[in-house]
C-alpha cells in the first residue's frame, strides 16, 4: 500500500511539473515573430488572404486556424485561447482603440500587402481598367490620394467630404464592398463611409455615372465581379496574382502592414462594475450613431424574404403536388428530380447559383433572388409534406367518397385533403422555422438581412454579446410570430371542426 501511494504521488508530481512548465511557457511575453514559430503555438488568420497561404510555410510547427470573421479571434488572444492573430495592423489597432483589451501588437511586420481595386471583366463600362488607372493617376498627381489616406487611416478623420454627384448620368457604376473594414469601408449610422467609399464617389463623379453600392460578405466579393453583378470592388481588397485568372486589378493604391496581435501579459484587467460595462456595451451597440436602425432595416428584409417565400413556396408546392397526384410518369419524374436537387443542395450554394449563374446576366435585386431561392426550398418541402400527408389517409376514404357521388376532384379536396392536413401542418411549422433561420446566409448575394446588419455592428464595436443576443432574440420572436399565424389558421383545416353542411356542399344527396 505505501508503494502504491508513493507511485501516485510521483505521477501527480510529474503531471504538476509538466503543467507548470506549460503554463510558464504560455505566460512568456511574446515580443517577436520568431517566438510564434515554436511548436504548439496557435495562430489565427483571415480566410483567403495572402498571409493565410504564406503563413503555413513560414510557421510549419504552429497550428493555423482560419477565420472567416477575424474579430472573435481578438478576444481569444486576450483570454489565452490562441497565441496570436496575424492580420492588418490598421484593423487590429482600430480594434484596440475601440475597446479590445489585454492585447498588444508586435512592432515588427510580418509582410506588406498591396491594396488595389478589383475590376470585373464583364462590366458594361467600356475600357474600365484604363479609365480607373487614369483616374487614380490624376488623384495621385494632385495629392488627393495621399490626402485621403492621411485623413482616413492616419488621422482617423471620418468626415466624408462633399463630393458632387454626376449630372444627368448616362451609366451606372456598381461598386461591391463589405461595410465591415474600418476605416476603409464601414457604416456610420446606416450610411456607408470610409476611404473606399470616398474613392467610389470620386470615381463615379469623374465617370459621370450614377453610383450604386452592393454590400456583400467577404466571400461574395470576387464572385460578384466574376459574374458581372458589380463593376468593381472597393473594399480594402488585397492584390493577389492568383485572382488575376478571373479578375483584373487597378494600379496599387497603397500597402498595408501585416503584423501579429499577441496577449499583453502586463495588462491589468479593468475593474468597471458589471452593470456599468453592460450599459456601455448596450449604448455602443444600439444607441451610438443610431445603430438600432440597422437592426430594424435587417428585420424588415428578413421578414420580407421569409414571408414571401412561405406564401409563394406553399402555393408552388401545393400546385406541383396537385398537378402530379394523378400519376403522370413524366411529371412525377421531373418533380422528384427537382425536389431532390433543391433539398440536396445547401441554401447558400443554391442562392449563389441563382444569383451568379442563372440570373448572372440579368440585373435583378438580391432580395428577389433570395425570395426565389427560398420559394423553391419551401415549395420542395411543402410537396414532400403533402405527399406524406395524403399517403397517410386510407384509400378507403376515397372509395367511400366515390360511393357517395363525389367526383375525383371533390373526393380529394373535400375528403382526402382535410384528413391529410393534421399530418401536414405540424411538420410544416418546423419547416417555417428552418426557412426563417436559413435566410441568415443571404449576405452572400448582397442582401442586408438581420444577420448581416449584426455583423456590420460588430465590425464597429468589436463586441459580440449584444449584437448576437439581439439577433437570437429577434429570430425567436419572428419564429413565434410565424407559428402563431399558422396556429390561428390550423383549426380551419381539421375536418372535425368543419360544418357538416359545408362538407356535403355541391354533392347530390338522396
Amino acid at each position: 500500500m505505501p508503494r502504491k501511494k508513493a507511485f501516485i504521488l510521483i505521477i501527480a508530481a510529474v503531471i504538476t511539473a509538466v503543467l507548470f512548465c506549460a503554463c510558464t511557457k504560455a505566460a512568456e511575453q511574446i515580443s517577436s515573430l520568431s517566438q510564434l514559430r515554436e511548436k504548439g503555438t496557435v495562430i489565427a488568420v483571415s480566410t483567403n488572404t495572402p498571409e493565410s497561404k504564406q503563413i503555413i510555410k513560414d510557421f510549419p510547427d504552429a497550428v493555423i486556424e482560419s477565420y472567416t470573421d477575424i474579430y472573435p479571434a481578438y478576444q481569444e488572444v486576450a483570454s489565452g485561447k490562441i497565441t496570436a492573430v496575424i492580420s492588418q495592423r490598421t484593423g487590429m489597432q482600430k480594434a484596440i482603440e475601440n475597446g479590445v483589451s489585454g492585447v498588444r501588437l508586435l512592432e515588427e511586420n510580418y509582410r506588406e500587402n498591396v491594396i488595389a481595386v478589383g475590376l470585373s471583366r464583364k462590366s458594361d463600362i467600356p475600357d474600365l481598367k484604363r479609365k480607373i488607372n487614369k483616374f487614380l493617376q490624376e488623384l495621385r498627381d494632385d495629392g488627393t490620394l495621399d490626402d485621403m489616406y492621411e485623413r482616413w487611416v492616419m488621422q482617423k478623420d471620418y468626415t466624408m467630404p462633399d463630393i458632387p454627384e454626376a449630372e444627368a448620368p448616362k451609366q451606372t457604376l456598381t461598386v461591391a464592398t463589405t461595410g465591415t473594414a474600418e476605416p476603409f469601408t464601414f457604416y456610420v449610422g446606416n450610411e456607408l463611409s470610409g476611404y473606399d467609399i470616398e474613392l467610389a464617389k470620386r470615381f463615379a463623379a469623374w465617370l459621370g455615372a450614377r453610383l450604386e453600392f452592393k454590400v456583400y460578405d467577404w466571400g461574395g466579393l470576387l464572385s460578384a465581379t466574376q459574374a458581372g453583378d458589380a463593376d468593381c470592388i472597393m473594399s480594402n481588397l488585397y492584390y493577389e496574382p492568383e485572382y488575376e485568372e478571373t479578375t483584373d486589378f487597378s494600379d496599387p493604391l497603397f500597402t498595408l502592414e501585416i503584423t501579429a496581435m499577441v496577449r499583453d501579459k502586463g495588462y491589468g484587467a479593468k475593474t468597471d462594475p458589471f452593470w456599468q460595462s453592460l450599459r456601455s456595451s448596450f449604448r455602443r451597440t444600439f444607441i451610438t450613431e443610431k445603430r438600432w436602425r440597422l437592426f430594424v432595416s435587417g428585420i424588415g428584409t428578413t421578414l420580407l424574404i421569409t414571408g414571401m417565400s412561405i406564401l409563394l413556396g406553399t402555393l408552388l408546392g401545393f400546385a406541383v403536388f396537385t398537378a402530379c397526384r394523378k400519376g403522370n410518369r413524366t411529371a412525377n419524374a421531373v418533380t422528384r428530380f427537382s425536389v431532390w436537387l433543391v433539398q440536396g443542395m445547401p441554401a447558400v450554394v443554391l442562392l449563389m447559383l441563382l444569383y451568379y449563374v442563372v440570373f448572372g446576366s440579368v440585373k435583378i435585386p438580391g432580395v428577389a433572388v433570395a425570395i426565389i431561392g427560398f420559394t423553391l426550398i419551401c415549395g420542395a418541402s411543402v410537396y414532400e409534406r403533402m405527399k406524406a400527408g395524403v399517403s397517410a389517409v386510407d384509400i378507403g376514404q376515397t372509395e367511400a367518397a366515390y360511393s357517395l357521388g363525389y367526383t375525383e376532384r371533390q373526393a380529394f379536396y373535400k375528403v382526402v385533403l382535410p384528413q391529410a392536413m393534421p399530418f401536414i401542418i405540424p411538420p410544416f411549422k418546423g419547416d417555417i422555422t428552418a426557412l426563417l433561420k436559413g435566410t441568415s446566409v443571404v449576405g452572400y448575394i448582397a442582401v442586408q438581412d438581420l444577420t448581416k446588419m449584426a455583423d456590420i455592428v460588430r465590425s464597429r464595436t468589436y463586441e459580440a454579446f449584444f449584437p448576437l443576443i439581439a439577433v437570437a432574440v429577434i429570430y425567436l420572436i419572428l419564429e413565434v410570430l410565424f407559428n402563431f399565424i399558422v396556429d390561428r389558421l390550423e383549426p380551419a383545416f381539421y375536418p372535425k371542426r368543419r360544418d357538416p353542411d359545408d362538407i356535403l356542399k355541391g354533392v347530390q344527396q338522396k
